[in-house]
């Protein structure tokens, strides 16, 4: 989209919002649309006839039976053999042409209530036809489920795999096997990721490492039960379905995360679970030791984030500030650690970067943003509201926050990894202040701040950007907390991850 650079136009009178627009296309794009659309088919034939037959409310029910089932096609071509090698993608051409012959077929009961049974038993005997058509493949592969199940254990016996990568969660979590996948794919030994949810797939890069699915603990205990080739297991994330992986006390258990931060999750007794912590530096330790945790000093390994450093480029001096970066992070499960600025504060920002016309900002919300909190999703719908208007990108999950790093001059973000993994490019950071407590004690609470110029409420952020353009005062600051943070390796951190992963 063009970078606007003038002032705002107003908008012409009648034109629909553009938070109505996202609401009705959210509508649109429901998996049970179709479903409700039956219903209305159904209501208006009865009006028109005054009744409904028999014979109509019958197809009506199994034309729902079939739309329903098709919203949960993914769901359920996951769940049909348990455990599976995940070579494609497969059900999602298949559930693109469903779900259109769903949305055909509402209109059906409608059809069959103002025309007489043969024609009704006729239109309805296509619809038949087609949803077999379309649903063979999945029927075909819950009769081929053993076999399916088998090939997946011959293919785990015959490659061997050395390194597990154990992922789950909910809806969008994804992104966090996402950004290791680069650096899995660069190890010599044989890795293989075990998913637990369909969602959790669906949400994945390509990558030519063998993906398997693990839906139950039997399931499970087909990869990592004696006898196995897997020696080590890696976590890029801290869930409570962790446990059941960590039963398996012949492996060895390590926590790579999926980010630095002084996030206060990153703070958890559940850490003492693993045989290693793979931290990125220095800070990262003392985060835990500060906050009581037990670590054990054999426990702690420094691989700092090789990710980042393979991915970013490192620009030492800004001398004009052109593109910003705005990548705030989401406001968590609990009030106490909701340091997102998708908020009033966040949103009078964003309008003044927009309207003062000096920037391109790219704006890349967090995918949880407004899961927990209805006030956050509520700030997000208008945040995005404002970058439309502005004809300014919103950037979701498909794009590669590394790149939008690379392509910014500065970053504006909340506590979060994002502001740790910035300090590779050596580019100015703003951080958003939340809360009430002074500079003083935020920076003792979140030591990486010392990096960034602070935001909050009382303070301009073109102010902020026109001061980072005359004096980069924080330059020095930056490095000093990159070192602490991601750490120091002369060989790189890729090697130095490869080395521990592979040799320790």
């Amino acid at each position: 989209m063009p970078f606007n650079s003038g002032a705002v136009a107003c908008p012409k009178l009648g034109k629909r919002p553009a938070n109505m627009k996202g609401s009705i296309g959210k509508l649109f794009k429901h998996s049970l649309f179709p479903t409700f659309l039956s219903l209305l088919s159904l209501l208006f034939a009865s009006v028109i006839n005054s009744s409904v037959s028999f014979l109509t409310v019958a197809i009506f029910a199994l034309i729902c039976c079939f739309q329903i089932l098709t919203a949960k096609l993914s769901k359920i071509d996951f769940r049909i053999a348990g455990l599976e090698i995940q070579k494609e993608k497969r059900f999602r051409k298949s559930h693109s042409y469903s779900y259109k012959l769903s949305l055909v077929s509402s209109i059906v009961p409608f059809l069959v209530a103002l025309t007489p049974s043969y024609v009704a038993i006729i239109v309805f005997a296509v619809y038949v036809i087609l949803s077999v058509y379309y649903f063979a493949p999945l029927v075909h592969r819950i009769a081929n489920r053993k076999c399916i199940r088998e090939y997946a254990i011959n293919r785990i016996k015959n490659e061997r795999p050395v390194i597990a990568v154990y992922v789950t969660g909910m809806q969008g979590v994804a992104y966090q096997i996402n950004q290791w996948l680069p650096v899995l794919e660069k190890l010599e030994q044989r890795v293989i990721i075990v998913v637990r949810e369909s969602d959790v797939y669906l949400g994945m890069l390509p990558t030519n490492i063998t993906v398997i699915s693990a839906r139950t603990q039997l399931d499970l205990e087909v990869i990592f039960g004696q006898p196995t080739s897997i020696k080590k297991v890696l976590y890029p994330a801290n869930t409570m379905k962790n446990v059941q992986a960590l039963r398996y006390h012949h492996l060895e258990h390590c926590f790579i995360n999926h980010g630095e931060s002084d996030k206060a999750v990153n703070q958890s007794k559940f850490l003492m679970a693993y045989d290693k912590l793979y931290i990125a530096g220095p800070l990262s330790e003392r985060r835990l030791h500060d906050s009581g945790i037990p670590v054990r000093t054999e426990q702690i390994k420094y691989v700092g984030r090789p990710q980042a450093d393979m991915s970013l480029n490192i620009r030492s001096e800004v001398e004009k500030i052109k593109t910003v970066l705005y990548a705030p992070t989401w406001e968590g499960y609990v009030e106490g650690v909701n340091y997102s600025s998708i908020n009033q504060e966040g949103y009078k920002f964003c309008h003044r970067l927009l309207s003062s016309g000096k920037y391109k900002v790219l704006f890349k919300p967090h995918p949880y943003t407004g899961k927990v909190n209805r006030k956050n999703k509520i700030f997000l719908e208008k945040i995005k509201k404002l970058f439309s208007d502005h004809h300014q990108e919103i950037y979701g999950s498909e794009t590669s926050l590394h790149e939008l790093m690379n392509k910014s001059d500065v970053l504006i973000c909340d506590i979060s990894s994002v502001l740790n993994e910035y300090l590779v490019t050596q580019k100015p950071i703003v951080l958003y202040k939340p809360g009430c407590n002074n500079e003083e004690q935020f920076m003792q609470d979140f030591p990486s701040s010392k990096a960034a110029s602070l935001i909050d409420k009382n303070i301009d952020v073109i102010e902020i950007l026109k001061k980072i353009e005359v004096d980069d005062s924080l330059y020095e600051a930056r490095r000093k907390i990159r070192l602490e943070s991601l750490g120091e390796f002369p060989e790189g951190a890729l090697a130095r991850f490869k080395k521990i992963v592979e040799n320790d």
